[in-house]
């Protein structure tokens, strides 16, 4: 494992400490319950997404405002209950819930009380509820339970008492309660139990035989998860349903739940689900509870000690990732963590029916970005105070291109390298200072004189250069614009710094000038150089490669992470047994080689690799330089060829003449003469077209631009067969002209040399043809090109020597004979001259059977002209 560095250490230790401090707040606000506010705001918000949908077969009779005016006032007489029981029986309810506190005998009415007590008993299915109360404030708590004439005949009994929250909201219930034990389960849970809906093992009493004195004892606290709010559940009047006006298929089959729904009652308490200022009567709030606790979705706290956990991992997620974001990330980094936090307590809700307080881990998660900021801001800060150290200490060179330039360097540029007459620097305030010639007055408001206001070291200044002619003045402006700005110190980019980063930051910019000054000097040196650099580093991975070498490597567009030191030769070839491998280890060896080699571009090259040491980083470097010697090799390549060719193509007839000459002298006159005059002649005239070629030759080449026009092709290949037409007769060769009038072969060239390219295709196919022999010449135009097609039935020219027939002085030997020897220049201009117009030229042949050469120039519209 690497051992970390003083700064990485120190980095390490400010995020521990930011998490563990966001990890003990997170401990200290889960357990201290400070956030209990938040933590209900967010349920009573989550609440409002839950999937609960109310069940349809409860129904609730509500004694409401109406039932008390038609009724009468509250208690009511008990003969009234129990015929809405009878009711109730009559019309098929499965069971009732009555959710009204009948704990004291009416005395007055006790023929009431037995009514009811019949009623309950032949229904069969009520329950009825225990209320645990408190006689005075901090007396003796006491369980209120139904008159026992009820309760014996009722088939189960259970507790009604709600939770209210710090802010009075029902948010809770226990589901068992009761003074020294928790005898009574919810009046929900005993209506279900009863009915065979639920087990009676899923809520236990517990251990019996533990008594808690005269205390409330409660277990199994659970969230309600209400349907939705007030009338949520279907309702219908007590009055309504006495007096026959509520429909049997409403009631048959139906849980029934009785209660209290007027205000006036007392029984009504504020939900999560309700509106502003809106109540839910606690027979709706037990019938929340109750399709909850049949569907097994009552929402349960999550313990203690997963509650941390789960905190704790949501707390610290935002600072463990805030060192491996760019501080821009930051804030989302946060509000993602925040929104993870949520999205987990909705998720624990709507999936597993737990909740989980977020307050502490959201808080924490909050807390975490200062804190973290604070600190990284604080390492960065001494960070950036060391880096400035190290920073100021430049190499002499970085000084050199960062800091201004003397004046006197610059008025001794003036004096002894521009062509200035004479020079006057003047200052607010100060004497001039003057060079040159000595001027009048009149001469320095004259075209020739040109000002240039700058500052310097805050002063302002005025130079006035008087050059020797207009000329001088417009090509050398620049220059001194140059000088005056390489004179000029920086400016600050703003006033006074009052704040410490803002003073750190234009320290760093300062020193980020001078390091970027440096990278310039040496991108822009190598990147122009007309040689080619590429430096790799000792694993063989290039570190920087200028255009030029990436040019005569083949490697434009190449990414540079993917070469390699071993890849770039095979761009190369090498004379001799001599590889770029080999060539490696010998500049690992030696220090340095120095080698001649060939592109695949066909450029000869120059190579010199050599080792260099750059410190402990880079380290050792390879310096390969490339540079491009094609023009003096082809200068040596064409000096021996116009060697051979002065020794050979033009000695050679000349030798022929003075043997002619000698051989005369000793022979007699007269039709010998007559023989003598013609091989001279021949000879002479051989030696004017070799001489006349290679003219011609010289100058296409050496013209860098050539004069064109509009040419009909037709006229050119007309006038060059009437040029060869006699040669042609002379051996019985029948030349054949073959076109389509009706098609336009127009080009835009020269005139002289495309007749002359012609000429020079039918001579070679008169010379290299058999006597009495055919040349066709055709001429037409194919997808945008016209093409002229000189085909022969000559000798033809072997498959081997038709790469190098465009050559400078290449000749096939196997081709016609000494009858038919030439300099090998008349290809080499028609390959010239066609390049020179944009076209091509291409052969085809097949020796004893001839040769076809293919002539295609870009066509031109003339439909304009």
């Amino acid at each position: 494992m690497a051992k970390l560095g003083s700064e990485q250490r120190r980095y390490l230790v400010e995020h521990l400490s930011v998490l563990l401090v966001v990890a003990g707040l997170c401990v200290l606000l889960s357990i201290s319950g400070g956030l209990s506010f938040f933590n209900r705001y967010v349920y009573d918000n989550l609440m409002q997404w839950l999937p609960m949908e109310p069940s349809g077969d409860v129904l609730i009779v509500g004694i409401d405002e109406y039932s008390l005016r038609e009724v009468g006032r509250w208690p009511w007489d008990r003969r009234i209950h129990a015929q809405i029981i009878n009711q109730l029986e009559e019309q098929g309810a499965r069971a009732v819930l009555m959710d009204l506190i009948l704990s004291e005998p009416d005395r007055s009415r006790p023929q009431s009380d037995q009514a009811l007590a019949e009623a309950i008993r032949a229904a069969g299915h009520v329950y009825l509820p225990v209320h645990v109360e408190q006689l005075r404030s901090g007396g003796q708590l006491i369980e209120v339970l139904p008159h026992a004439e009820f309760a014996r005949a009722a088939k189960g009994l259970g507790h009604v008492d709600l939770e209210l929250d710090g802010d009075g909201v029902a948010r809770s219930v226990f589901m068992r309660s009761g003074i020294g034990q928790p005898w009574w389960p919810h009046i929900t849970q005993a209506l279900l139990e009863g009915e065979g809906l639920i087990s009676t093992d899923l809520y236990p009493a517990g251990d019996e035989g533990a008594f808690a004195g005269l205390a409330n004892v409660r277990k199994y606290p659970r969230y309600i998860p209400f349907a939705g709010g007030a009338g949520t559940y279907p309702q219908v009047s007590a009055v309504d349903l006495l007096e026959g006006r509520v429909p049997d298929q409403l009631v048959k089959d139906q849980f029934v739940f009785i209660g209290a729904t007027a205000a006036g009652l007392g029984d009504m308490l504020p939900t999560p689900m309700a509106g502003q200022g809106e109540l839910m009567a606690g027979v709706e709030i037990n019938a929340n509870i109750f399709d909850a606790l049949r569907r097994h979705q009552l929402i349960e706290r999550l313990d203690t000690v997963p509650t941390l956990l789960v905190s704790l991992l949501l707390a610290l997620l935002a600072p463990f990732l805030l060192p491996f974001v760019l501080p821009r990330w930051s804030i989302p980094l946060v509000m993602a963590s925040l929104a993870l936090t949520v999205a987990v307590c909705y998720g624990l809700l709507a999936l597993f029916n737990l909740w989980f307080p977020p307050a502490a881990a959201l808080l924490s998660a909050i807390v975490a970005y200062p804190l973290w900021t604070w600190r990284r801001l604080e390492y960065s800060m001494a960070y950036m105070r060391n880096a400035l150290a190290r920073l100021a200490e430049y190499s002499d060179l970085n000084r050199r291109l960062t800091e201004p330039a003397p004046m006197s360097r610059m008025l001794r540029m003036l004096d002894q390298v521009l062509p200035v007459r004479a020079w006057r620097l003047q200052t607010q305030g100060g004497a001039p200072v003057s060079g040159g010639e000595a001027l009048a007055p009149v001469d320095w408001r004259g075209q020739l004189a040109r000002r240039y206001p700058f500052r310097h070291e805050g002063k302002r200044y005025e130079l006035w250069v008087a050059w020797r002619q207009g000329l001088d003045a417009d090509t050398y402006d620049y220059w001194i614009r140059a000088m005056l700005a390489r004179t000029e110190a920086r400016r600050p980019s703003g006033g006074p710094r009052y704040e410490v980063i803002e003073k750190h930051i234009e320290r760093l910019r300062s020193e980020e000038q001078r390091q970027q000054a440096l990278t310039r000097f040496f991108q822009v040196g190598l990147a122009q150089m007309s040689e080619g650099v590429l430096i790799c580093d000792a694993c063989g991975g290039v570190v920087f490669i200028n255009p030029q070498a990436a040019y005569l490597l083949s490697l434009e567009g190449v990414g540079q992470d993917t070469l390699g030191l071993a890849d770039i030769g095979r761009e190369l070839e090498f004379h001799g047994d001599r590889d770029w491998m080999g060539l490696l280890q010998e500049v690992l060896a030696d220090g340095r080689v120095q080698k001649e080699c060939r592109n695949r571009r066909g450029m000869d090259l120059y190579l010199d690799m050599i080792l260099v040491h750059a410190g402990d980083q880079p380290g050792r470097m390879l310096i390969v330089s490339l540079k491009d010697i094609s023009d003096v090799k082809q200068a040596m390549r064409t000096r021996t060829e116009m060697l051979d060719f002065l020794s050979h193509d033009l000695r050679s007839p000349m030798v022929s003449v003075l043997a002619l000459i000698g051989k005369m002298r000793h022979g007699e006159d007269g039709e010998r003469l007559r023989d003598f005059l013609d091989n001279v002649e021949h000879y002479a005239q051989r030696n004017l077209n070799i001489a006349e070629q290679f003219l011609q030759l010289a100058r296409v080449e050496a013209e860098e631009s050539v004069e064109m026009v509009e040419q009909d092709m037709l006229d050119v290949v007309e006038s060059a067969i009437d040029q060869v037409q006699i040669q042609a007769q002379s051996r019985g060769i029948t030349l054949r002209f073959d076109y389509d009038q009706e098609q336009d072969v127009w080009v835009r060239g020269n005139n002289e040399l495309l007749e002359r390219l012609v000429v020079n295709l039918l001579t070679n196919a008169v010379k290299y043809s058999h006597e009495n022999g055919k040349v066709l010449v055709r001429l037409y135009a194919e997808g945008g090109q016209v093409c002229c097609d000189v085909r022969d039935q000559g000798v033809g020219i072997p498959e081997a020597f038709q790469d190098k027939l465009f050559e400078r002085f290449s000749r096939a030997s196997t081709s016609g004979g000494a009858r038919t020897r030439g300099a090998g220049l008349g290809l080499r201009f028609v390959k010239v001259v066609t390049e020179r117009h944009g076209g091509t030229i291409h052969v085809e042949s097949v020796p004893d059977e001839g040769s076809c050469f293919r002539l295609a120039l870009p066509r031109i519209d003339v439909g304009g002209l």
